[in-house]
């Protein structure tokens, strides 16, 4: 084994002891591997795909020394032993590792236990920027390819949205703002991108857009509210990855005239120009102020009314002619302007302008949905087998079935889920004791 993929390894397994894994069991990935292999279900695949997956779960399998299990603290031994290491890096790698489990003690204690007064909410602390900066600097060492191969990992297709991704979560961490919008039909994978990309730097916040309302407003979720269980410093370098955003930017008209979705983009747009922002105290909940020069924001939404509108303009569809939805799929491989979310989708001029990248990711097909089903880690196939310990077997004509039919209702990976779970429902109402079952059509 060549001496990168030890130090890939060392990485790694350093990233999970910093993060307090160190007495975790893991299990050796040739174990389910081999499982999958006997169940049949790379039967499929070509002699070259799968000799190449078997030279990858071989080449970090040899970490585990033919055991089962095995803890990260000897994984990292393992695989440190087949790295040449200078006392100059081995003392670096006890520093970071002292540093890092004391800071992420600290950092745990004011985060999760903090002082109360008169039951009231926590206050909004300064905390000393050492204690949660250290936490990142191994992210920070990731080069874009790095980021863009773990994210692949997790991720089927969408090469070019994932690319574009890992090179804002790079350059996040470099110090340099991004903002940027990602634009695909429902279930293609844009909001789950961010939370792969959330493992390897948490300070990533998912926000649901529908669910925002702005201050003064009924409504349980403002702007306010995105930072609430956050420190200054997680605060001021947080990547805020709006969901449905094109939903919160339809304009709503109230009795009065007025357009709540352009007032709430303006309450929005004091965030993304990189001020100072400041939220007094309101119904006890403590006053706030940071710096949003270094937050980098994230738009996602599927966009459909922008696609249906500029078909309809753009097209020469006869009176009467619907559109249905394999149409809109298409529009979707159809660049995606500035000036056609000012002018199809409701999004303030000054938010454009301040957008510095569209991303489009392109509709998921039933080849795609196949792959998922065969994949030996993504496919909800293997997760069902882990969370009920059990093992599945789905046919090719099943496989065809579910994947004709989420590329035809367009809900994406979450149809694949819910139906292979109704599908083992079914098989064990009759008998839940059984070891195996075979969903098929």
């Amino acid at each position: 084994m060549k001496e990168e993929s030890y130090i890939r390894n060392v990485k790694y397994f350093l990233e999970e002891l910093i993060r307090g894994c160190g007495i975790i069991q893991k299990e050796n990935p040739a174990v389910q591997f081999t499982k999958d292999a006997k169940a049949g279900l790379y039967d499929n695949y070509t002699d070259e795909v799968y000799n190449s997956m078997l030279k990858d779960i071989e080449d970090v399998a040899k970490f585990w020394h033919g055991k089962k299990y095995e803890t990260v603290y000897n994984l990292f031994q393992n695989a440190l032993a087949g790295v040449k290491v200078d006392s100059d890096d081995m003392w670096q790698i006890a520093k970071i590792l002292t540093r890092s489990c004391e800071n992420s003690m600290t950092a745990r204690y004011k985060l999760e236990k903090p002082v109360l007064k008169n039951e009231e909410e926590p206050e909004w602390e300064d905390f000393e920027d050492e204690e949660l900066i250290d936490a990142f600097e191994e992210e920070k060492q990731m080069t874009p390819k790095e980021i863009y191969r773990y994210v692949s990992s997790q991720i089927l297709g969408q090469e070019e949205a994932v690319k574009a991704a890992s090179m804002l979560l790079y350059n996040h961490l470099h110090g340099k703002k991004r903002n940027v919008l990602f634009a695909g039909p429902t279930g293609c994978g844009k909001t789950e991108i961010w939370r792969v990309l959330s493992q390897l730097y948490p300070n990533i916040q998912i926000v649901d857009g529908t669910m925002l309302t702005m201050e003064g407003w009924s409504g349980a979720f403002k702007l306010r509210d995105i930072f609430a269980n956050m420190s200054r410093e997680q605060a001021e370098s947080a990547i805020i990855v709006i969901d449905e955003f094109d939903k919160l930017c339809e304009p709503k008209y109230g009795s009065g005239g007025n357009n709540y979705s352009a007032a709430m983009q303006n309450e929005l747009l004091k965030m993304i120009e990189g001020n100072k922002v400041f939220f007094p105290e309101d119904k006890g909940k403590v006053a706030m102020e940071f710096d949003t020069s270094k937050i980098s924001f994230v738009f996602c939404g599927s966009f459909e009314t922008l696609i249906t509108r500029k078909r309809e303009i753009n097209s020469s569809i006869g009176f009467g002619k619907s559109i249905d939805k394999s149409d809109i799929s298409v529009e979707y491989k159809n660049k995606i302007k500035t000036e056609d979310l000012m002018t199809y989708a409701g999004v303030r001029r000054e938010i454009c302008g301040r957008i510095n990248q569209v991303v489009q990711l392109r509709p998921m097909t039933a080849e795609d949905y196949k792959q998922i089903l065969q994949h030996y880690s993504m496919s909800p196939v293997r997760k069902l087998e882990k969370e009920y310990h059990i093992r599945l077997k789905l046919n090719r004509e099943m496989q065809d079935i579910l994947a004709k039919e989420a590329e035809e209702n367009q809900m994406g990976v979450r149809y694949l889920n819910s139906r292979i779970q109704e599908l083992l429902d079914e098989q064990m109402f009759l008998d839940s004791e059984k070891e195996e079952y075979l969903l098929e059509a």
